[in-house]
């Protein structure tokens, strides 16, 4: 996913006072989410004058630090944890996962059963790291000990939520929701169905000796296959 932590040296360079107006612009062609427009007054914020003391370059310059790391720190996690749970989908998206005869055993579906529940476990993880990054946000700048003007904290913070693809983040994790229901489905259906199918044929597609139990086992492939092709979607966006 887009590494979200490469604009905010950006945006200091705005809230502090940029070297140069191409700075700005630059901020502003990035950073396209709605909260930007809070940058079309980062003219309103003190700038450290030409002949601003060592002492205030050092106070401005921990503050920069301070909101930087703050901002870092919970950018990096939110990337670790997205790609960790994106590593735990592609398994799942395994076409061996469509075929019940790539289970050797009922003990094995109940071992992907517990799989599956750490994939929602990280899901609900990811999620909850985004809801929560403005109040994780505060949390950290508090934990700087680097006293800031409220002002400008409040003016970072909203550039930074802006920088994050809410509608897409969303839509994936809608998304994700309903995979993991419908993978728990086709659990349930191979262990209530268990050895009752033939070996697939060259669509991958497992024959059961029934044609009720026939379509809804392809009602419930398709539906994974349709939902995995739409996550890997949102998160392809999410690299754009």
């Amino acid at each position: 996913m887009r590494s979200y932590s490469q604009y905010l040296e950006i945006v200091l360079g705005v809230l502090f006072g940029g070297s140069s107006v191409a700075m700005g612009q630059d901020a502003k062609s990035m950073l396209k989410a709605p909260a930007v427009s809070a940058m079309d007054h980062a003219s309103a914020t003190p700038t450290p004058s030409a002949t601003a003391s060592e002492a205030e370059k050092r106070v401005i310059e921990a503050e920069k630090i301070a909101l930087q790391g703050a901002a870092n720190k919970l950018c990096e996690q939110i990337q670790v944890e997205e790609n960790d749970l994106y590593h735990r989908l592609s398994f799942l998206e395994k076409p061996s996962r469509l075929d019940p005869n790539s289970y050797a055993s009922l003990d094995e579906i109940n071992q992907w059963r517990t799989l599956l529940q750490q994939f929602k476990e990280k899901a609900n993880k990811v999620e909850g790291l985004y809801r929560g990054l403005e109040k994780n946000f505060d949390a950290e700048v508090r934990n700087s000990k680097v006293t800031i003007d409220p002002a400008i904290v409040s003016k970072f913070k909203t550039v930074l939520l802006g920088i994050f693809p809410w509608d897409t983040i969303n839509r994936k994790s809608s998304l994700l929701t309903q995979y993991a229901e419908d993978h728990q489905k086709l659990l349930d259906f191979y262990q209530k169905n268990w050895g009752t199918w033939r070996p697939a044929g060259k669509d991958g597609k497992a024959v059961f000796e029934s044609a009720s139990l026939n379509t809804t086992y392809n009602k419930l492939r398709e539906d994974i296959v349709s939902t995995g092709h739409q996550l890997e979607a949102e998160y392809l966006a999410m690299t754009r």
